[in-house]
């Protein structure tokens, strides 16, 4: 079954180049416009990752983020965070803040398949770590 991913992006544009890249690779891709449409389709759709731009209006990256990683049922979906912002403190704060990775605009295409690849792999092998500890308990 192919992996489902979010991507979260205020710009048409960059939600299109994104989900077209995923979906030629396989991936089953859900779009989300704004932070608020986000945090409604994490918990509909249910996600194995979510791409999430930083700049957004209203609820921006950082907050979706903040929200994602503070509630007990979606802390453990893995985000990528993506953004024109390359500055090191914008990276450190993602990173701080829960996200699996950091994604500068524009995307260098080889990169982005590399680290959705990577956090999709990370996610399946936490995953199977946790079956395995819940049988031996």
């Amino acid at each position: 079954m192919p992996e489902k991913i979010l991507v979260v992006d205020d710009m048409p544009v960059n939600v299109k180049l994104l989900a077209d890249l995923l979906t030629v690779k396989g991936y089953t891709v859900v779009t989300a416009a704004s932070g608020a449409e986000a945090l409604v389709k994490v918990e509909k759709e249910q996600p194995g990752l979510v791409l999430l731009d930083v700049l957004m209006p209203g609820l921006n990256g950082y907050d979706v983020l903040q929200r994602l990683k503070g509630d007990e049922k979606l802390r453990d979906v893995p985000v990528l965070m993506i953004s024109a912002l390359d500055e090191m403190d914008s990276v450190v704060r993602c990173i701080e803040l829960g996200a699996e990775d950091y994604l500068p605009k524009p995307f260098d295409v080889v990169l982005l398949r590399a680290r959705v690849g990577a956090c999709l792999e990370k996610k399946r092998l936490r995953n199977l770590q946790r079956q395995h500890t819940r049988e031996l308990a």
